[in-house]
C-alpha cells in the first residue's frame, strides 16, 4: 500500500487551513441526514462520527476491517461517503 505524507493529504473541507487528518460524518439535526467530510483537528467535538487516516489507512487489513464495521452501522449512507472518497481522490496532489 503506498504510504501517505502529510504532502500527499488534502486540506480540511471544513476550514481549508489545514491537511485533513479523518473522515468525518455530520449528521443534520433538522433532517436527520449525514454528510461525510475529510476534515483536520478543527471539527474535533463537532463531527458525529469520525475514522482516523492513521489507522484507516494504517494497513490494508485496518481499510478492509474499517469497511466491513462501517458496512454494519444503520445509518452508513455508501454513497455520500464515496462521494467523499472521489472528492478526496481528486484532491490528492499528484506527485
Amino acid at each position: 500500500m503506498n504510504e501517505v505524507t502529510t504532502t500527499s493529504i488534502p486540506l480540511c473541507e471544513e476550514c481549508g487551513a489545514s491537511p485533513s487528518s479523518s473522515f468525518s460524518h455530520f449528521v443534520d439535526p433538522a433532517t436527520n441526514t449525514g454528510s461525510w467530510k475529510f476534515c483536520c483537528g478543527c471539527t474535533s467535538g463537532k463531527e458525529d462520527y469520525y475514522i482516523e487516516f492513521s489507522r484507516f489507512f494504517g494497513s490494508q487489513s485496518e481499510t478492509m476491517n474499517w469497511l466491513a464495521h462501517m458496512d454494519e452501522k444503520t445509518w452508513m449512507d455508501w454513497h455520500n461517503f464515496m462521494q467523499m472518497v472521489q472528492r478526496y481522490r481528486a484532491a490528492v496532489p499528484v506527485s
